[in-house]
């Protein structure tokens, strides 16, 4: 009976020590994959961060050449002062006509505050040539023949063959010859002003026939 008792608590051991083994490697397998997850999840990251990081490196790389450039230049300007200033200012007027070069909405605004100037005054007063400009140009307006172009330091305001709306219902636009493009320019804007505008708006309150 003893010999029995012992060798059945060898088997109760023999089975728990089984049973333990058993958990523990299937408690070392379930960590190993996770950590293996883990780390293939880290080593293979998302979409918007791979987006992210080819957006991120090639901005900074640009950011620290303009740096280099501009640090490089600033050594040399401090080193030649005289010409840093000579330079500055040939430049400046450059810099004032650009800054200052006149756009289409200043135009347009400057069209419409002359043309109520001409409508607070009789017609049988108002100047022949400042109402036939406002007139012409309104006109251009609204035929969608009134075209614009900047050229950086100053800018021109021009008449179209057509309206380039009427491409789509298929209109032949002509090519005008390069002694023609003088006739069609209409005005030019410099250092914020109209010029042919404001030549023409000049005593538009004086009818020169009135007098004759």
């Amino acid at each position: 009976l003893q010999h029995y008792f012992i060798q059945s608590n060898l088997s109760y051991v023999r089975s728990m020590l089984c049973i333990a083994m058993l958990r523990w490697k299937c408690t070392g397998m379930l960590c190993t994959r996770a950590f293996s997850q883990k780390t293939g999840s880290a080593s293979k990251p998302g979409r918007l961060r791979r987006i992210g990081s080819a957006l991120y490196n090639p901005a900074v790389n640009t950011l620290r050449d303009y740096k280099d450039v501009f640090v490089e230049a600033g050594q040399k300007l401090a080193k030649r002062p005289l010409k840093t200033c000579l330079i500055t200012l040939s430049l400046s007027p450059l810099v004032y006509l650009w800054y200052y070069n006149p756009t289409l909405t200043h135009f347009q605004n400057a069209t419409v505050h002359n043309h109520h100037r001409l409508l607070l005054i009789n017609r049988q007063i108002r100047n022949k040539t400042s109402e036939e400009f406002i007139d012409h140009i309104r006109a251009l307006q609204s035929q969608g023949r009134l075209g614009y172009l900047s050229l950086g330091l100053f800018s021109l305001v021009y008449s179209r063959h057509l309206n380039p709306e009427l491409r789509e219902f298929g209109a032949v636009f002509l090519r005008p010859r390069w002694s023609e493009y003088l006739n069609r320019v209409v005005d030019v804007g410099l250092v914020g002003r109209w010029w042919y505008m404001e030549q023409a708006m000049v005593d538009y309150d004086i009818n020169e026939d009135e007098w004759r």
